[in-house]
């Protein structure tokens, strides 16, 4: 092979989808140094840095040139199943080397997949809004009026993530809406604790998986990274917060 400058666009396109789905810093570097040496770079003369928004390689090629590239990340959308399905990809190049057409080829049959039936997304909200509700000392009246809010947060979310990319912006509406909600469920007599059913609520909201992403990018090494990924987390958090502040407020404060 001779065009390594499509052969690396095509490994970054690779590690820019590992990134969006979720996956920590080192286990991209990891991945994308590895392809590059299967495709006949250099070993140790694979350079890969990465942030949450920013990918740069640069690589040894086998007639002796330097090639660099850099990519911007400016998506994110956490998919653990997808995630799978690149890391399986990424074993798949090393082993076959595959030209940088079929490589893109091969992507996009990942990118593609059939999703999950959107039935599963209203059951996990109904389970996990519902079920923390309870946890955390509701009754099964607030279990309902949590399903409920946790059903309208999965439709207006998809509604409003198609219109809006500002992640603060973003969580702080869907939180306000999920927090009018709440109140206004107990106020019709579904749900006779505001405060557990907001509770639950805010369980499908809160940046988990990030925060344990950042965690784990800091144990690794990646500081920068995981830095980067906390206080992220932390700002979205914050958002999430006020959005269910500003719908107390607006009620008065009735909790």
């Amino acid at each position: 092979m001779s065009n390594y400058d499509k052969i690396l666009q095509g490994i970054l396109d690779v590690g820019e989808e590992m990134i969006v789905a979720g996956a920590e810093v080192s286990r991209v570097e990891d991945s994308i140094e590895r392809m590059c040496v299967a495709y006949g770079a250099t070993p140790g003369r694979v350079n890969v840095f990465i942030i949450t928004s920013n990918i740069q390689v640069t690589v040894e090629v086998p007639d002796g040139s330097i090639i660099t590239q850099i990519r911007r990340i400016m998506r994110n959308d956490v998919n653990f199943d997808r995630l799978d399905y690149l890391n399986d990809l990424c074993r798949r190049i090393c082993a076959t080397t595959p030209e940088p057409v079929a490589l893109q080829e091969q992507l996009s049959e990942v990118l593609n997949r059939k999703k999950q039936p959107r039935m599963l997304s209203y059951l996990g909200a109904v389970l996990a809004a519902g079920g923390f509700a309870v946890f955390f000392g509701g009754t099964w009246l607030d279990f309902l009026g949590a399903s409920t809010v946790g059903i309208v947060i999965v439709l207006f979310g998809g509604f409003l993530s198609l219109r809006e990319e500002n992640q603060l912006i973003y969580n702080f509406v869907v939180s306000l809406v999920a927090g009018i909600l709440s109140l206004l469920l107990v106020e019709l007599g579904i749900g006779s604790n505001p405060d557990k059913i907001m509770i639950g609520a805010i369980m499908l909201l809160i940046p988990g998986i990030a925060m344990t992403n950042a965690l784990r990018d800091m144990l690794m090494g990646d500081i920068a990274s995981g830095m980067l990924r906390l206080v992220d987390s932390i700002i979205v958090a914050a958002s999430i917060a006020c959005g269910f502040a500003l719908s107390i407020i607006l009620f008065g404060g009735v909790l």
